[in-house]
């Protein structure tokens, strides 16, 4: 088994909208899923470390995702971390679906770990043997490094990882070609180097593609799960009768794209303060404004304008507003909301009113 192959044949996980929707999957494993992706194309771009972040957070939010454990192993025994490659893949082992290749992933990782003994046996007793001051025992030194030599090849040979190329080694004893020959090989080699070099590119290409859809992904599930958040606030804050609250998420919310779910849940709250809620906010509104507090009545008659523009008091509505900003010697805005009484509602004695307040204040 080669490890390095395993992560390659590993590919991202697509799953639409559509089905997430169908099957009611979790907010959760969606991001767990994403994430995972995510990883593989940072391991592809050789971001090894950033892989196993996201394969970490991934866990986190999904810690049964057998997918991202494995991965996760793979990902440790890319970076020679076998102790963390170990444990990872003994959890894997834990599913019984997973058991099996868990297991070979083990035995494997034990091969791995005795061939990399062994070469550093041998690196080992090469740099010793350089220093003959400090060897007493030629004779023995010299069998210690046959023997740990013979074992490191028998090993290698058996764990196959001997990738000696066939033509490679043959050309190591072939007899030396003519010249044309070796320019006709030049033009073969380079053609070849062109055609991997395009190879590369285009697989760099579409490793950049499946980046930027993997943080269209992510960016989609923070905003869906931002949308959520701001309906659940918005009823929980209807509930406690804090409609200021509810009007600004429900006010944000209109400029975000919603899916039909969460039309029906923003249509019903807003449908309630327009028909229930309304004339309650106004009555306060109209209480404190005549009593003269008009930094008080000011938000909340401004939040009567947005629920229901149509409203048949609307001309009084927005001349108070006016009078309110006025009296906070707001004159800039005063004057955006008598010019619109004046301009909108041109009929009433409220536009008579507003041409007065506006002639004052010049």
């Amino acid at each position: 088994m080669n490890f390095d192959y395993e992560i390659q044949k590993i590919n991202p996980i697509s799953i639409s909208s559509e089905e997430f929707n169908s099957h009611e999957i979790p907010s959760s494993v969606r991001k767990s899923i994403a994430l995972y992706n995510k990883s593989i194309i940072n391991l592809r771009l050789k971001h090894v470390n950033l892989a196993i972040t996201d394969l970490k957070k991934s866990l986190s939010l999904n810690s049964d995702f057998c997918e991202a454990i494995k991965l996760l192993g793979l990902c440790y025994v890319y970076i020679k971390d076998f102790n963390k490659a170990e444990n990872t893949f003994k959890k894997l082992a834990r599913y019984s679906i997973y058991a099996k290749l868990a297991n070979e992933y083990l035995q494997e990782l034990k091969a791995e770990r005795t061939v990399l003994k062994a070469l550093d046996t041998i690196k080992d007793a090469s740099s010793n043997s350089d220093n003959t001051k400090k060897i007493k025992n030629t004779t023995n030194f010299t069998k210690k490094c046959s023997i740990s030599f013979l074992v490191a090849i028998t090993i290698i040979t058996i764990s196959g990882l001997a990738y000696w190329n066939r033509s490679n080694i043959q050309g190591m004893f072939s007899k030396p070609k003519n010249t044309e020959t070796n320019k006709n090989e030049e033009i073969e080699q380079k053609q070849a180097i062109n055609e991997q070099y395009n190879k590369i590119e285009e697989e760099n290409k579409k490793l950049q593609k499946d980046l930027e859809t993997a943080k269209l992904e992510l960016d989609n599930y923070k905003s869906k799960n931002n949308i959520i958040s701001m309906l659940s606030d918005a009823e929980k804050y209807y509930a406690e009768g804090n409609y200021e609250k509810v009007l600004d998420n429900l006010t944000s919310l209109r400029s975000l794209k919603l899916d039909d779910t969460e039309k029906l849940r923003f249509n019903k709250i807003w449908n309630n303060m327009k028909t229930n809620n309304i004339w309650t906010i106004y009555n306060e509104a109209n209480k404190l404004y005549k009593q003269g507090k008009y930094q008080e009545a000011l938000p909340k008659l401004i939040m009567v304008e947005k629920i229901d523009p149509e409203l048949d008091i609307m001309p009084w509505v927005l001349y108070q507003i006016g009078n309110c900003y006025k009296q906070a010697s707001d004159n800039k805005n005063a004057l955006v909301f008598f010019e619109k009484v004046r301009k909108d509602y041109p009929n009433t004695e409220y536009a008579g009113y507003s041409e007065g307040m506006i002639n004052e204040m010049k």
